[in-house]
């Protein structure tokens, strides 16, 4: 560990590639290191509409476009999982299998999928459970299935398994949902489809694989029992940032509050971007915005 990058890079989702981008003009000494599928949760998305350049287009080509103009930058990803981030002189980054040391760090880590909480959840992941359709939706083919929840991610799931499973099942908690009024009235309109509000899941029935579920009715205390195959939860996001090891950086929510001018967080030359940041909307555009913001400042920050 005798070398100090400038900086270091933590995720290779939109706003992690932006700044790589950024960072090869200005010829930042630097590293991305990324232990998944470059792309982020644009790889697990059924649909993305309206990016610029393409009115609608599957999130996993839109992932590999984003990952083409790091390769024809001559730009390379690191493979390695980060296991803690703290801080000396300069950041000291640990993964499964070295020590990094920079001047500057950047958190742009993701999130990964909230679970719903009930018995027998993990037993049954990968048995009829899944938290993607995109990636095991065809497994359900002319099968029963439900999705659970009331933002985009749930609706653009519900929207893809139209395609696939016999009937749709979608339950959100509220009457109304957090998603965009165009997809909800997409699903209205399929015939395979049937929403249920204000639902909750209660019980998750099978013991080697799915064979149904159990929901109840929040304001009635009603239960219902579905019988089907499979099971897609879609509730919201954890931020990945338990490897983050210096006080007073993460919020209550293990978000990463950071100054909007500058995207630095409340420790000196660490900046952060995209979904671990403490907002309520999530979008593609938004994580390269922040890559570009965080690129311009780090630059100038370190002479370049």
């Amino acid at each position: 560990m005798n070398k100090v990058y400038d900086s270091i890079i933590i995720g290779a989702g939109p706003c992690g590639m932006r700044i790589a981008l950024e960072f090869k003009k200005k010829d930042v000494d630097f590293l991305i290191l990324e232990p998944g599928t470059p792309g982020g949760k644009v790889n697990v998305a059924p649909r993305v509409d309206n990016y610029p350049g393409f009115k609608e287009i599957p999130g996993p080509d839109l992932a590999v476009a984003l990952f083409m103009r790091l390769m024809d930058a001559g730009i390379e990803l690191v493979p390695e999982q980060v296991l803690s981030l703290t801080k000396k002189d300069n950041f000291i980054i640990k993964t499964d299998y070295n020590t990094y040391e920079a001047k500057t760090v950047v958190i742009c880590s993701g999130t990964k999928e909230k679970k719903i909480g009930l018995e027998k959840e993990d037993e049954l992941f990968g048995h009829g459970l899944s938290y993607c359709a995109l990636c095991d939706g065809h497994f359900f083919k002319g099968q029963d299935v439900i999705v659970i929840g009331g933002g985009n991610s749930a609706l653009k799931e519900a929207i893809h398994l139209t395609h696939v499973a016999k009937k749709v099942y979608l339950i959100h908690r509220r009457n109304e949902f957090r998603g965009s009024v165009k997809l909800v009235d997409e699903l209205r309109n399929s015939s395979n489809v049937e929403i249920l509000t204000p639902y909750v899941p209660s019980k998750l029935l099978g013991e080697d694989k799915v064979t149904g579920i159990e929901i109840a009715h929040r304001e009635t205390g009603e239960k219902k029992i579905i019988e089907l195959q499979g099971i897609f939860p879609a509730v919201g996001q954890i931020p990945n940032t338990q490897f983050v090891d210096i006080p007073c950086v993460l919020d209550d929510y293990k978000n990463v509050p950071v100054t909007m001018k500058t995207m630095e967080t409340s420790c000196e030359n660490l900046f952060a971007g995209g979904d671990v940041l403490p907002r309520d909307i999530r979008q593609i555009y938004l994580a390269e915005h922040d890559g570009i913001v965080i690129a311009k400042n780090i630059c100038e920050r370190l002479g370049k």
